[in-house]
């Protein structure tokens, strides 16, 4: 399962570290208007405003051990807005409900926190966003959350931070296996992902508006292919870069296997995300392997201000940095800059007005800015996160200076792709 990348981007990543230090930024702008003489609007007291959370917390064993961390990141960023006194002095109150990982979980989910529980706005951490999609937007819910599927880009009321469902092409992975010495790609696909016809073909046209030859595309369902055919054929084809937007053990098994066959990979790049959790699974067989990840650096201010808060608010966390976990924090993010934005009466409509026409959310500095009034333009800017030559540790690779912004990879839009 190619979960959202969740994606996922006009300030530094030091405003992360202003989001400890500076707390009277962090309760908002200071209020014009009594809360207490503020027109009713669901969810909202004059001490209080109550955001729903709808999450997979139970379902097929592989999505509920993928958000393992989301309700703890959730948690954190509420946390830390609440110790700084909230949202324009307002505490914010979380409530949450299981979707169970379906569309009809989902649906009752979110019918029980919009009725029964009278939510403000939702944070909607799932795999089944599009069946209640439309219902939402009827009820003109404020919905912030990663893409985890096209739904997300259609409705003026959902807020993603970057989707890879969204057509088009940017030269930013082109750019990396050319700098990273590759000329001839073989190109992995997990052909039950949803995600991987959108992809693929992104990953394929940005490689070769580089002048990258794309020799073969292979596909590899996790559990039913072979591990030694493919890194056979990758050997027999005589490529040098490895690219993939397979599930991280099945790729990692294959660089790995090919490696031991001799194949002359210069470049491994793999589009499922990182966690020091792979490292401690696979170690060794991902040296020189690079993930790709539209998050900070770890130990930049930003990676630093996060951590801070997970181990502060959520110390029960095994992995602070998995990446859906990350994610879980940003969507929440974007919910809490949403509220500081709607003022200090805040209504839905002034919520997803004003937050529509941010141009440059970063998420407190987590990932290059993003243009939320553009949510059907895909991410340009990226980080490469490659594993040491012993497999013990992960390093950002740099960009070259012309590609360089805030230390992120930025490409260009590739006509045509």
């Amino acid at each position: 399962m190619n979960l959202p990348r969740l994606h996922a981007r006009t300030v530094t990543v030091a405003l992360a570290v202003v989001l400890v230090s500076a707390p009277a930024l962090l309760s908002g702008c200071s209020a014009s208007r009594a809360p207490g003489s503020c027109p009713a609007v669901p969810g909202v007291t004059p001490d209080s405003i109550k955001i729903g959370l709808a999450l997979s917390d139970s379902g097929p064993a592989a999505i509920v051990d993928a958000f393992k961390g989301v309700r703890g990141a959730v948690d954190a960023r509420v946390d830390l807005q609440n110790a700084h006194g909230g949202v324009g002095g307002r505490r914010i109150d979380l409530v949450w409900r299981d979707d169970q990982a379906s569309a009809t979980g989902f649906s009752t989910a979110v019918h029980g926190l919009v009725g029964h529980e009278q939510i403000f706005g939702l944070i909607a951490l799932t795999v089944a966003f599009g069946g209640s999609a439309a219902w939402l937007q009827a009820k003109n819910i404020p919905v912030t959350g990663f893409a985890s599927s096209a739904d997300w880009s259609d409705y003026p009321n959902a807020f993603h931070f970057g989707s890879l469902f969204n057509k088009g092409t940017v030269s930013t992975f082109g750019e990396y296996i050319k700098a990273q010495g590759g000329t001839k790609a073989v190109v992995v696909v997990d052909p039950s992902a949803e995600t991987s016809p959108t992809l693929v073909t992104a990953l394929s046209a940005s490689l070769r508006s580089r002048g990258i030859q794309v020799i073969d595309q292979v596909d590899f369902t996790h559990e039913i292919s072979s591990v030694s055919r493919v890194a056979d054929e990758l050997k027999q084809s005589g490529a040098d870069a490895l690219v993939g937007s397979a599930q991280a053990g099945d790729f990692i098994d294959i660089y790995a296997r090919a490696k031991d066959l001799g194949a002359g990979i210069k470049v491994a790049l793999n589009a499922a995300g990182y966690s020091s959790s792979l490292l401690e699974t696979f170690g060794p067989k991902m040296a020189g392997m690079t993930t790709i990840s539209t998050f900070a650096a770890p130990g930049s201010p930003a990676m630093v201000a996060y951590d801070n808060a997970m181990s502060t608010y959520s110390p029960e966390m095994a992995d602070p940095s998995d990446e859906i976990a990350i994610a879980s924090y940003v969507a929440t993010d974007e919910m809490i800059h949403g509220l500081e934005l709607a003022g200090p009466c805040p209504t839905r409509d002034a919520f997803i007005q004003k937050l529509r026409a941010v141009t440059d959310f970063t998420g407190s500095g987590l990932m290059p800015p993003v243009d939320l009034s553009k949510p059907k333009e895909p991410v340009v800017c990226e980080s490469f996160i490659k594993a040491d030559q012993a497999g013990r540790g992960f390093t950002t690779v740099p960009p070259p200076a012309e590609l360089d912004h805030d230390g992120y990879w930025c490409g260009e839009l590739v006509s045509g792709g």
